[in-house]
């Protein structure tokens, strides 16, 4: 299996996510959305035209990263990891109270 690489317009997004700490919710809906993921990837293709005609082109990298087929599993492990790495200081917050 080959390596998937995070395109700046997804990283950005994952690290919003990560800082409104909302890593979770999206991990679960990305498990429950997995087996639609190819053909969202294929509609965000077909919209990437029209979203550049108003001004957006962030399309594009999430469009290929979906139409992976490792993409889904790949952005899973990277929400997990984002995860793993929120919950340490989570817990020295709550230690220190």
């Amino acid at each position: 299996m080959h390596e998937v690489q995070f395109e700046e317009k997804v990283d950005a997004t994952l690290a919003a996510i990560c800082e409104k700490q909302m890593v979770l919710p999206a991990l679960l809906l990305l498990a429950g959305n997995r087996p639609l993921a190819f053909a969202f990837g294929q509609a965000l293709l077909i919209l990437q035209p029209v979203a550049a005609l108003l001004g957006d082109d962030g399309l594009g990298p999430w469009a290929r990263l979906f139409s992976d087929p490792g993409g889904p599993a790949a952005l899973s492990d990277r929400l997990a990891e984002l995860l793993e790495e929120d919950r340490p200081a989570t817990r020295d917050l709550k230690s220190e109270t």
